[in-house]
Parts: structure tokens; sequence; C-alpha cells
């Protein structure tokens, strides 16, 4: 078989219900030649019957499920395994994309040399309707075509941030950019798995490219990421600001660095909040006053937040 240009890759879990409409999307893609590869994450429901169904319509389909639940990293590691094409593209598997955005991807990785091509997205709700009548990104800095540094990526991903976050696109990779063996993944990551891999991939002087022009369809769910963040969830994110340090701390640059340094502040906060919340939500009032007094900087984060919160309570408007 033809070596396809692009491996569609999809962490697939409880997926049941809409994964038939992201598949669809990828292998409707034009001028470009695909396959997809679905990693069911040990689903209860059935969404692997579904993934199956699909392959058995379509030989470009490739379903395989792991033993056992091991998040999106692990998912997208098997699936990455498995693909065979030229560029790996990432698909959640409640979102979908324009039939003509992998080939323009892909034709600017070709024009400009780069390992790592994302675009600006659309939002919609749960049922494909757009949330919005402009893409995910809305400032000035995102409006044209541009090359993403390291010290831009890292900027431009602070947890809780108002504004654009660059952490939310999807890339498409240069699958010879990618490490040949092991885990490609961060598998002790359950979120923010593809922020390290591309801080990881443009430490080492890989090229990231952005399109201004919207190609993939993000569904934007109900609730807050607030709302899902878990101690262990913010913990993981500050146990991979070392590891990354540790892997990259010689290859980086003055901006680097000090970009680098906001965000393990903004972490830092950000997971005093998730700590404080979740003892005032057991009514564990001692540990939420400890945790506060262990971080000074951090309190003066969770009890702004918190104040913004009450405050939007009366004004019945949204503050966070």
């Amino acid at each position: 078989m033809t070596r396809p240009d692009v491996s569609v890759i999809i962490a697939a879990w409880k997926a049941e219900r809409f994964l038939d409409k992201a598949v669809a999307s990828a292998l409707a893609s034009s001028d470009v030649s695909v396959e997809v590869v679905i990693v069911d994450d040990a689903s209860p429901d059935g969404t692997m019957a579904a993934a199956l169904r699909m392959a058995a319509r379509d030989s470009r389909v490739i379903a395989s499920r792991l033993e056992g639940n091991g998040g999106p990293s692990a998912a997208r590691n098997r699936a990455i395994g498995l693909a065979s094409g030229r560029y790996i593209a990432v698909l959640d598997a409640d979102d979908a994309m324009s039939p003509e955005r992998l080939a323009r991807l892909v034709r600017h990785a070709e024009t400009t040399g780069a390992d790592i091509v994302a675009d600006n997205m659309i939002e919609v709700d749960e049922a494909g309707a757009r949330l919005s009548g402009t893409g995910f990104l809305t400032s000035e800095t995102f409006s044209r075509d541009r090359a993403i540094d390291l010290a831009t990526w890292i900027a431009f991903n602070a947890p809780m941030k108002r504004g654009d976050c660059i952490g939310y696109l999807k890339p498409l990779f240069r699958r010879d950019a990618l490490p040949v063996s092991g885990a490609v993944y961060d598998t002790a990551l359950r979120n923010s798995e593809d922020y390290y891999l591309v801080a990881g991939l443009l430490a080492q002087g890989r090229k990231m490219a952005y399109l201004a022009q919207p190609g993939y369809f993000y569904t934007r769910s109900a609730g807050s990421i607030s709302h899902r963040l878990k101690p262990e969830h913010t913990q993981a994110w500050l146990d991979a600001e070392r590891r990354f340090a540790d892997a990259n701390g010689g290859r980086l640059s003055d901006s680097d660095r000090r970009a680098i340094a906001h965000r393990r502040r903004t972490l830092r906060n950000v997971h005093q909040l998730v700590v404080t919340t979740e003892a005032v939500k057991s009514r564990k009032l001692g540990n939420a006053l400890g945790t506060l007094a262990s971080d000074l900087r951090g309190a003066i984060y969770t009890l702004g937040f918190f104040s913004r919160i009450a405050l939007g309570k009366v004004l019945r408007r949204k503050l966070v």
C-alpha cells in the first residue's frame, strides 16, 4: 500500500455517540491521502464496537483498544505506533475538521519546512452549531499566519488565563520529528499532553507554524476547566514542568527561561486554588487555611479568584 500523507489519530473514551462524525470528517479530507487510527481507551460503552464497524466499512480506518484505561497520552502513543502516514494529525473524538484542512496544513509544512503546523479553530456546541462568528483565537497576535517559537508557545499557554490560549489547538506533526521509538506523549499527564510534547519539540529546535484560517471544529462542552481540575491534575503539571526543565534546561534562551518562570508561578497559583477549593468543598477548613498560608503569593491569587466569583454572583455576571 502507498504510504498515506496523513494519519489522523483519535484517542476515544466513551465516544460511541459522536465518533462517527469525527471519523467521517477526517475521511472526507480532499487533495490528501489519509488513514484514521482510532484507539479506544478501554471505554465502558460501545466505543470499540463503533470503531470496528467503521474499520469494516473503510480500509483506511484502523481500530485498536487499550487493555486498561491509560488516558489520552497512552491512547495517542498506541495510535502513533500504528500510524504509517508522513504526518500525524490529532483529532479529538468529539470534534471534526473541514475537508480542505489537512491538505492546507501539509502544504504549509512542505513549503516552510515546519515540523508542527496548527490552525485556528471554530467553536461549536455539542450539536455542531457555531458558538461565535469569529475563530477561537481572536487577538491581533493570531490574526495572521506566523511562526511560533518556544517563548510564544509558553506565554500563550497559561492555565486559567483570560484571552487566547494556543494549547487548545490540534497540531499536525511531521512524523520524522517525533521519537522513532518509546513514548511520544507523557503518560503521566491526563491533560496538557499536547502542550508538553510541542514544548519539547520546540526546545529541540523544531519549527512550528500557525495558520489563521480555521479548519478545525472544536466542541465546547458545558462546564469550565476550573470545575474539572483536580489536585492530581495540577500536581502532574508541576511535576511535568520539573521534567521539562531537567531535560531541556541547557537549550533554553533567556526569553524561554522568563516565560517558563512565569508559567511555573501561574501553575503554583492554580494548584493552590484547586487544592484550597477541594478542601473547602470537603469542609476541611483547617487544610484550606494551611494551604493558603504555605504560599502567600498563591493565597492572593486564590482569594482574588474567590472574590471575583462572589462579585459575579452579586452582579449576575460571569467574572471568571
